[in-house]
């Protein structure tokens, strides 16, 4: 048994899930990396203890270069699946992306092998990916800006959790048992077994970041240390057993830390995050971001992080809110910060009024809620106690009833109260605060104000001291709020 296969089987050996795998899709492009893996594999099954293992090729054509490259592509893996009589599946991208290239193209590949686990009842998916490849992604994730998740780089062998075409969830194992071979082994050991592949001749275009870094940047690192590629590799895969360790010590204190209240919203309970150490913190938050928000949000500001630090540990601002991310907000509401999308805008409330100068008739406020201005003599002790709210008033002092109107607040409204002392004048601002009312509903709470602008009723909070009447039988109105669904 030659080294190279040698290694190859103890590299795919060593995982506990390799047992489990009957059924072994082979991601395969056509290039020297996949062609070697498939030959590989072949030679790997025809062992005694392995002919029980069946393997199924999936051949995927991204469409972004020439027809004919790609025609012979797809000729040379379903030529080869079938001289070895393997299952193979084939499919093309139909509508390939002019933009995030790259990225859109992962997504559309992994959609169809997907599909090709399903179809296959595959027990695992197994890709190409080699040294070279884990060292270039690093590269160009610490060049492009990362996360801690994102330092740790292709992994070599875990649970990938992927969308079929139909949108089911597929969970398979994914292994990479190339991943400590250098291209270079690739290519010889493609030469000494006279393997055919094509070469993508984009590999040799320097437009791209990855084969500028390729090409340009890694071989002078190399050439300080030859032993570069493992080094980095290695840390790579130190990097990985310290973040899954977070991982899991997250997940455990997860459910003190937050509730997902709904799809697509969240609820962080502030005295919890502030417990925790600075590090556990900050290394949490990555952690929700990458693992929870990114998954509907589909990306995030890397300042986001900072700035939700700075909503959790502020104590003079209970009630504020910042942009996340395109489309979602992060709103702090006393002990209580939500993470959920964005609002679509309302015309200003201010504009929105209700003239209450009909009296004894129901005006709509719209979610079922109704309002009316009442003449005492139309509501008696039953209506009072069917409605959800009501004022009385004391009209008599005027020389016609004032033109009541129902709007939200204003800045610098006001509103007069009486204490042991003579009246006095509070901002309804100062109201909310004190009784602790979130910023998001202050700006939907109902005044009732006169022709004046005079605010008379917060309804559901504080009324004024004008209009109040002294005696029962002072009661000339009333002002009355029902709910009716």
């Amino acid at each position: 048994m030659e080294a190279t296969f040698r290694q190859f089987k103890n590299k795919v050996e060593s995982w506990p899930g390799w047992e489990e795998c009957k059924t072994i899709v082979l991601a395969i492009s056509g290039g020297v990396d996949s062609m070697v893996l498939l030959h590989l594999m072949i030679e790997l099954v025809q062992l005694n203890e392995y002919k029980d293992r069946q393997l199924v090729v999936a051949h995927f054509n991204h469409r972004l270069r020439s027809p004919e490259i790609h025609d012979k592509e797809q000729a040379l893996v379903v030529d080869t699946a079938k001289k070895h009589q393997l299952v193979y599946f084939v499919s093309k991208w139909e509508s390939p992306s002019k933009s995030n290239v790259e990225a859109n193209a992962r997504q559309a590949r992994y959609q169809f092998l997907a599909d090709v686990l399903d179809a296959s009842q595959g027990d695992c998916l197994m890709t190409a990916h080699h040294l070279d490849d884990a060292v270039e992604t690093m590269f160009i994730r610490m060049i492009r800006g990362t996360s801690l998740k994102g330092l740790t780089g292709i992994r070599d062998n875990y649970q990938r959790v992927m969308k079929a075409s139909n949108n089911e969830v597929t969970v398979t194992a994914l292994m990479r048992p190339l991943i400590n071979f250098r291209k270079a082994e690739l290519y010889q050991y493609a030469e000494d077994h006279r393997i055919v592949y094509y070469e993508d001749e984009s590999n040799q275009e320097t437009e791209y970041l990855r084969n500028r870094i390729r090409k340009q940047y890694l071989p002078k690192i190399e050439q300080e240390n030859p032993q570069f590629y493992n080094n980095l590799f290695a840390m790579q895969q130190q990097l990985t057993s310290s973040y899954q360790a977070h991982y899991e010590t997250y997940m455990r204190e997860e459910p003190l830390l937050l509730a997902k209240l709904e799809d697509k919203r969240w609820a962080f309970d502030v005295k919890k995050w502030r417990e925790l150490s600075d590090d556990f913190r900050e290394v949490f938050l990555t952690i929700f971001f990458e693992e929870r928000f990114i998954e509907v949000a589909g990306q995030y500001d890397k300042e986001a992080i900072s700035h939700l630090l700075d909503q959790i540990l502020n104590t003079e601002t209970p009630n504020y809110r910042f942009n996340l991310a395109p489309g979602w907000v992060s709103r702090r509401e006393y002990d209580y910060i939500f993470i959920e999308p964005e609002e679509r805008k309302f015309p200003a409330f201010s504009d929105y009024r209700v003239d209450l100068s009909s009296n004894n008739k129901w005006f709509s406020l719209g979610n079922g809620l109704w309002i009316g201005l009442f003449n005492r003599s139309f509501v008696n002790n039953q209506m009072r106690k069917a409605v959800d709210d009501f004022l009385a008033l004391d009209l008599s002092g005027e020389q016609k009833p004032p033109a009541f109107h129902i709007r939200h607040r204003q800045d610098g409204d006001l509103i007069e109260l009486s204490s042991s002392k003579g009246a006095y004048h509070k901002k309804i601002s100062r109201i909310l605060i004190d009784e602790k009312i979130p910023s998001s509903i202050r700006d939907k709470i109902w005044l009732i104000v006169n022709d004046s602008n005079e605010v008379i009723w917060m309804i559901g909070h504080q009324s004024s001291s004008k209009y109040q009447p002294q005696k029962p039988e002072n009661i000339t109105h009333y002002l009355l709020i029902q709910k009716m669904y």
